[in-house]
Parts: C-alpha cells; structure tokens; sequence
C-alpha cells in the first residue's frame, strides 16, 4: 500500500514524475517509466499497462513487477476488470477480488487466487481511452485503499499525455519517413521548416545550381522486351544505384520520368560547390552503371547506355500548384538543358560551358561538338567528361 504523504511530498513526488515522463518522446521509454513509478509508487506485487490499437484490440506494451518476464506481453491478471476499465472508462478497486461479487467467479480470479486489485482508464486530454493500467496482489487482500486509487489516477493521468504525445510522436516520424520516400529529405525538412497552419505556398527563391538528368538510351524498345513483373525490378534496381550515388553527393532528387531522373544540386539548400559536388555524383552513375552492365551480361542479357546531362545556371525553387495538390519543383533554363544533352547518342556524360567553368580546371573533358541550348540562337560550347570503366 503507498505509505501516507503530505501534500507537499505528493506533490513533489508528481512533478518529478511529470519532468521524468516529459523528458522522452520516445514510447518504449515512457512506458518503463510509467510502469517502474506504478510498481514503485503503489507497492505492487506486478502491473501491467495495456494500450488499444485503432482498431479496440488490447495489447499489454509492458509489465512489471513479478510478473513472468517470458510472458511480459500477456496479460496476467483479470481480463474482467481490464475489460470494464477500458470499456466505460471507469477505475475499478477491488480489496478482495476473491470475495468481490462483480469478480469472484472469473476464471482468472480464481485460478490465480487473485485478491487486492486496482485498474484505471489511461485517458487522452481529449477525453480517449486509449488503455489501461492494472496492479495486483495475488495473495493478500486489503493492500490496496480508495487513496491508491486515487493516486494511481493521477499517475495515469501523467502517464496518458506523456504516451498520447510518444505516439504521435511516432506518427508524425513515421509520417516523415514516408513522406521521404515520395520527396527528398532536403525538400522534406526545407518545407517543415518554412510551413505553418498559415503558409502552405513557400514563396519562389532564387538559387545558382547544376542540374543533372540522367536518360536511359533505347528505353522504349528495352521496356517492350520485358515482362510488366520485369521491367519494374529492373528500374528499382537501377534507380536504387543512381539513387544512392545521388544522395552521397549531396542532391535532391526533383522527379522520376520513366526512365529519366532529375537532380538538382544547391537547392532547396544552396551549396558552393554545386558543380562539383554533380559530377562526382555523374562519376558515381557511371561506376554503378558499369557494375550494373556487368551483372547483366552474366546473366545473358544487354547492356544499358545512360546520357547525363549537366548544365549551371539560375533557377527559381518554390510551391506550384493549388491548395489542393501542391509540387516543389524547378524552374529555369538548366532544367530544360540537362535534359537535353542527357538524350544526346550515343550517350555521354555531357555539360555546357557554365558548368565546365564552375569546375576546376584539372578536370579531364573533352571538347563535344557545338550545341544550340534552350534561349540561345548561336550553338554553345559542349564538353564530355573523360571517363574510362576503371575510374
């Protein structure tokens, strides 16, 4: 039974619990904490705490006490009292649950001689029940008075905000992670950062960047070779390997398209090094690429040629679309001249003389023949890498 205490060391019991539980966000953590200042608090022989999944399924997330370690996610006391709790949202106190009329004939109660028991609701600040916390004594009756009741309410409540944020927490991180699948993290935590309930459309801005595209020479007639199962693995495998090559340096990944791949280097976040940071990603396509060709001649099958494209410039970065659907997205001559020089054949690594002048001059390109890029009307100045399989 909780010794008796003065309010002033109730109090300062429950605000060093409140700093313990606001301390982490992180659910495992929260719940052991819950669950040894339950055990600690209410000299309980074991406890439980049982949460509810979205769809009322009860889950016991941790135990404590003597409760059998091998059986630490099975719930071990009165599934009756549990059930009750849960379900109306009320605490229950039994001091003898053996003799307790509401209980005493539960198969739980009376296979595992239960007797003292206290169980109340976990609920949320918006009025939820989303679990449950459980104490018991197996083998006396009485330990347990309405003041153990009452402080473990307020435990529980402590404990119900500190696990309704833990798990929203994890939402929202899980979220993120999604989010990242589907959008580069620079993007990702560029708009987290500037957004609120009031600004959704981030004004454009202005940034000095080198664009790359990457195109796969012949796709179309290589697609119609495959089987739909096939052809899909196949791209995964080969934009897992440009992907990673990508992120290494530094890129942001602005769009898939078919075969194609969009990158841009210096935004959202600007970066000095811009040009070199692209083609030692280009270098990196290039070895995985070359890796790639090799596994498939093993197997019997042809091997790919992939275009790159590079190009320096200004571009405007920023919000296109409406409230409905919005797209962070690129808009400036680079984007259109990577693409260009990338469907150049037979491909190559290819870059115009803004990006060749963003480079150091010990770079190895070779003078390509003349281009008229997008806004020019006299042909432009061509350079390609000098690469070999060996680099």
């Amino acid at each position: 039974m909780l010794q008796e205490a003065d309010l002033g060391t109730r109090d300062r019991i429950f605000y060093e619990l409140a700093c313990d539980l606001s301390s982490s966000l992180e659910l495992p953590v929260v719940l052991r904490r819950v669950m040894d200042s339950v055990i600690n608090f209410m000299k309980a022989d074991r406890g439980f705490i049982v949460l509810v999944d979205a769809t009322g399924v009860m889950e016991v997330v941790i135990s404590g006490g003597d409760a059998d370690p091998e059986k630490s996610r099975e719930f071990l006391g009165s599934r009756t009292v549990i059930d009750h709790v849960v379900r109306t949202g009320n605490a229950v106190l039994s001091t003898d649950a053996s003799l307790d009329d509401r209980f005493k004939s539960q198969q739980s109660v009376i296979l595992q001689n239960l007797r003292s028991i206290i169980a109340v609701p976990l609920v949320t600040s918006k009025g939820s029940v989303i679990g449950a916390v459980y104490v018991d004594n197996k083998f006396h009756a009485a330990v347990f008075a309405e003041k153990d009741k009452k402080v473990l309410q307020a435990i529980a409540g402590l404990a119900a905000m500190s696990i309704d944020n833990a798990r929203q927490y994890e939402r929202s991180e899980f979220l993120r992670q999604l989010f990242e699948l589907y959008v580069n993290k620079q993007v990702t935590d560029y708009v987290l950062a500037r957004s609120d309930r009031e600004t959704k459309f981030l004004p454009g801005e202005r940034r000095q960047v080198t664009m790359l595209n990457s195109d796969i020479a012949g796709f179309s007639a290589l697609s119609q070779s495959m089987e739909a199962e096939e052809l899909v693995h196949f791209l995964n495998d080969y934009f897992s390997r440009m992907i990673d090559a990508v992120l290494e340096h530094g890129g942001n990944i602005d769009k898939f398209q078919g075969d194609g791949m969009l990158v841009v280097f210096g935004a959202p976040n600007p970066l000095i090094d811009h040009a070199q940071r692209a083609l030692a990603a280009a270098r990196a396509m290039l070895k995985e690429i070359d890796l790639l060709n090799k596994e498939l001649t093993d197997m019997g099958k042809p091997e790919i040629s992939v275009g790159i494209g590079l190009d320096t410039g200004e571009v405007v970065a920023g919000h296109v679309g409406s409230e409905r659907r919005l797209e962070f997205t690129l808009i400036g001559v680079p984007v259109n001249n990577c693409s260009y020089l990338s469907k150049v054949r037979p491909a190559k690594v290819l870059m115009s003389k803004t990006t060749r002048a963003a480079l150091p001059d010990d770079v190895e390109v070779i003078d390509y023949e003349p281009l008229i890029l997008k806004g020019m009307t006299e042909k432009q100045s061509i350079y390609q890498l000098s690469y070999t399989a060996a680099e």
